[in-house]
């Protein structure tokens, strides 16, 4: 069914360009947002690539195999946890970068059982990531959207992507 299937993938577009036109919306800078250190911003900006990396793979899993689970579910949260970090850049006038990623340049995988095995490990990458940052001195915020993230990494996609095998 391939209506079907470009369905759910411009309905995944579109909600990702939603979710982050909502994040655009801020207001800018506040007096009140603690600024970034390099360090720090250029570890924001790592997590940010590694989540475009995950939607765009997950995105290419559903190009070539349909709506599969869990990937139909995971590649909404990737989008939400860019929107997050994105914000978190936003609010500091910092500019959001494009993903240096397309459905064109990531991994593609021939099964359903080696997408899975192939999206547990970048998981567990992307749960490592978040480690090395949430060590550094983090901005209250920052640390919060992190944490919300690793941990949904950690305890909903990890898990969803080890039991789809």
């Amino acid at each position: 069914m391939p209506g079907r299937r470009m369905g759910g993938l411009l309905a995944t577009y579109l909600l990702g360009a939603a979710l982050l036109s909502a994040c655009s919306d801020d207001e800018g800078p506040t007096s009140t947002t603690v600024a970034l250190t390099p360090t720090v911003q250029t570890a924001v900006l790592s997590a940010l690539q590694d989540e475009y990396h995950a939607e765009e793979t997950y995105l290419r899993v559903l190009a070539d195999l349909g709506d599969v689970l869990p990937f139909y579910n995971v590649v909404y949260a990737e989008q939400r946890h860019s929107a997050a970090l994105a914000g978190l850049l936003q609010r500091r006038g910092i500019a959001v970068p494009e993903s240096e990623w397309n459905i064109n340049n990531v991994p593609r995988f021939p099964t359903r059982a080696s997408a899975c095995a192939g999206a547990a490990d970048a998981e567990v990458w992307n749960i490592a990531l978040y480690d090395q940052l949430l060590v550094l001195a983090l901005p209250t915020d920052v640390q919060n959207v992190c944490t919300s993230n690793r941990s949904a990494s950690r305890t909903k996609h990890l898990p969803a992507f080890a039991n789809c095998r």
